[in-house]
């Protein structure tokens, strides 16, 4: 499932360049674009903020099944 639609999103072209999560080869990709974003606005003298949030290990405790019965 996870073939038909990625190949269906990349085909139609419905994410933006600036999406990275779940797209192959894209991961190196996000790293350098926020390395860049930072030293763009250290260089202007102005102040970075970064947040990140891993939130992959939340749905390996969630009950898949309850999820299952809402649908």
């Amino acid at each position: 499932m996870f073939n038909r639609l990625n190949s269906f999103v990349e085909k139609c072209n419905i994410l933006t360049d600036a999406q990275h999560a779940f797209r192959i080869g894209r991961s190196m990709a996000a790293d350098q674009s926020v390395t860049e974003s930072t030293l763009e606005v250290l260089d202007n003298h102005l102040n970075a903020v970064g947040i990140f949030l891993d939130l992959s290990k939340d749905y390996d405790v969630l009950n898949h099944q309850i999820l299952l019965d809402k649908f």
